[in-house]
This record gives C-alpha cells, structure tokens and sequence, in this order.
C-alpha cells in the first residue's frame, strides 16, 4: 500500500498518526500535479491510499477504517459501548463542526491573505466547533478514555491548525477560551504518537512560510 500524503494536510496527519499508533509503515507519496491526480482520484483531495490491488480509497476517516482492519493491533475504534460512541462523537465533530471553519479559513489565507474581515467572518463557526468539542473531550492525556484512539488522531491536527496557523494570524488562541480542550491540547502535544507527527507538521509549515518568503523577496 501507499498513501498521498502532505505534511502540512491535518487530513493526511490523522492517517499517518494512526498508521504509528498501529506500529506499521507504509510509503508515503507527494501527490502529482492537480490534473494527474485528479485521474488518480478524482475527489483531488489528500490524502488518498492505494490499495495492493491499484484500488485507491479517499478520505482519511474511511482510510483510517480500512487499516483498522487491515492492520493488525488492537483498534483504535474499540472500547465498551460508551467509548465507542464517544470516539465517533469527537471525529463527527471535529468533522462536521471544526473542519469547514478551518477549510474556509485556509481557502483565504492562500487566496487572499490580506483580507482580514474575511478572515475574521469565519471564526464564529470555527469557535462553534472549539465550543461543541470542550463539551465532550477529556481533559486528560487523551480524548476518550485512558488510551490513545482515533478520536485523538483526528483532533490533534486540527487543533494544531489553531494553535500554530490561525493563532498567529488573528492574535489570538481560540483553544485557550476553552478549558477542557486547553487542558487536552497541551497533554496531547506530549504523547508518543502524536508528536512525532505534529513535528512533521510545524516542519511543513516553516518550510511553506520560508518558500512564501522567497517568492515575495523575488517579486
């Protein structure tokens, strides 16, 4: 199997975080050109997985599926009845409620990144998203429970998104209104797991500002 992957892509993040809390690899490829990846998968989006069979599966929550079962390990999925549905509450909203805010937010910044009104319409939905996930988080090391599972995969990204892109551009750490996620977002930065791709991530990020830095300089 391989996977499109992007350093920077929380998405493609919720994947390789799950892919090290399962101790397995799997290679990791840049995606081609928008028109060549568009005929590989046509949603265009990161990350996507290919199959042994030349299958490819979009989107990282059914990807992170598929390896659950694929991969051998306990899963990050299980639990009693209550865990599990707490871990599909916390991805459901991070989805639903924190990821369009944020998706809006990065279509400005790399289109127009100078339009702060703009920018600032999207934070009410973007705190919308921050409110719902306080409510339900765990405060501890860990999303759900007293173990690493997919709820942390796919928080850890986006809060990183937050506190490391939005953060510096507004002002302002909008997880810091929020206690329960505050308390969480500092523990997890910490877990074995999930900091060697947050590294991978903040890595990505400096090395798109340096490239944007040397694109002005060169106007």
């Amino acid at each position: 199997m391989k996977l499109y992957s992007l350093p920077t892509s929380p998405y493609a993040a919720r994947v390789r975080m799950f892919l090290r809390a399962k101790g397995a690899e799997i290679e990791l490829i840049p995606p081609p050109r928008a028109e060549e990846y568009r005929a590989i998968t046509p949603l265009g989006k990161v990350p996507a997985l290919v199959l042994d069979d030349g299958r490819i599966l979009p989107e990282s929550e059914v990807i992170c599926a598929y390896l659950d079962g694929e991969l051998a390990g306990p899963s990050l999925y299980a639990g009693d009845l209550v865990e599990c549905a707490q871990i599909s509450l916390l991805v459901r909203l991070a989805d639903l409620y924190l990821s369009p805010g944020l998706n809006d937010f990065f279509k400005l910044l790399f289109t127009e990144p100078g339009n702060r009104a703009a920018i600032e319409q999207t934070l009410p939905e973007i705190g919308r998203g921050l409110k719902y996930l306080d409510l339900y988080v765990a405060p501890g090391g860990y999303a759900v429970g007293q173990r690493f599972t997919q709820a942390d995969c796919a928080l850890a990204p986006l809060l990183f998104n937050v506190a490391e892109v939005l953060a510096p551009v507004i002002g302002e750490n909008l997880i810091e209104r929020r206690p329960n996620l505050l308390a969480y977002w500092q523990a997890i930065q910490q877990n074995e797991f999930a900091a060697p791709v947050l590294a991978e991530m903040r890595d990505g990020l400096r090395k798109y500002r340096a490239m944007l830095q040397a694109a002005q300089v060169q106007q």
